[in-house]
């Protein structure tokens, strides 16, 4: 059985851990990993080609394999510049990840204080993985879903109010949060209060969109991170439906591309 819910949340989780990047893969067992990042203006390569970061930065233990620019995915060539909101696919050993996160101007961040909006599914299920290690506010429109999460949860601090009240957000310490996770049943809401959550300095904003063609908008408009449960879910059971030889399978969201690690036999 898939349980799409439950497939997102871990999604969400294992990009809490990585707080550079858009979507991560480790892959080859783990010597490998795959990941997306979000160019700002100030990552020292924005205008540089790939030949001229290639040069600049021998040995590479990391190779940029795809870049998607105003909707279009393309592969990128030694005279192809990196530019402002660019999404960057890169294929990196362990040692070459920092190297990579320096030179798209992506620090390091300590999680610590995380505000989820949303007692959905997903937003429960995110609070009852992470409270042990992080202080975790929820926040539930809904009072009698409130008191059900309170009873849920052991070490989160669920409260009841409209994530649309940027008032109550702001009160309930939004501007000392390392994270904002937006996980309603409202794609606009979600989206919203990610940019939101992102002016008043939240550093990681993660947002639930599950209208296709807002994912597009949420990305080109600041929100760092988009989770759409239909396509984590697809891929999840494209793996278990298409050849033997695929081990792994990955829609990425909000591009026309997708990933795949084959198993190459000797035969």
């Amino acid at each position: 059985l898939f349980y799409p819910e439950m497939i997102a949340a871990r999604e969400v989780i294992g990009l809490l851990h990585q707080t550079g990047t858009t979507e991560f893969l480790d892959f080859s067992g783990g010597r490998l990993s795959f990941f997306v990042l979000k160019l700002d203006e100030n990552a020292p390569i924005i205008n540089k080609t790939l030949m001229e970061v290639t040069n600049q930065n021998k040995p590479l233990d990391y190779r940029a394999v795809a870049i998607t620019r105003n909707g279009k995915t393309i592969i990128p060539h030694g005279d192809d510049s990196f530019l402002v909101n660019d999404l960057v696919y890169v294929v990196s050993t362990l040692s070459g990840y920092g190297e990579i996160m320096k030179y798209a101007g992506k620090e390091k961040l300590t999680l610590k204080n995380i505000m989820i909006l949303g007692g959905s599914r997903i937003g429960r299920r995110i609070a009852k993985e992470l409270e042990r290690q992080y202080n975790i506010k929820l926040i539930e429109i809904n009072r009698e879903k409130c008191l059900q999460l309170a009873d849920f949860l052991e070490d989160t601090l669920v409260i009841n109010g409209d994530g649309r009240d940027t008032g109550m957000l702001c009160e309930e310490g939004l501007r000392n949060m390392d994270a904002f996770i937006a996980v309603t049943g409202s794609s606009e809401t979600n989206i919203l209060s990610c940019l939101f959550a992102k002016k008043n300095g939240v550093k990681k904003t993660i947002a639930e969109v599950e209208i296709l063609e807002y994912i597009g908008l949420a990305e080109s408009s600041g929100v760092d991170t988009i989770i759409n449960k239909k396509l984590v879910t697809a891929s999840r059971i494209f793996k278990y439906t298409t050849s033997a030889k695929v081990s792994i399978v990955k829609y990425l969201t909000g591009s026309d591309a997708e990933v795949l690690e084959f198993v190459v036999k000797p035969e």
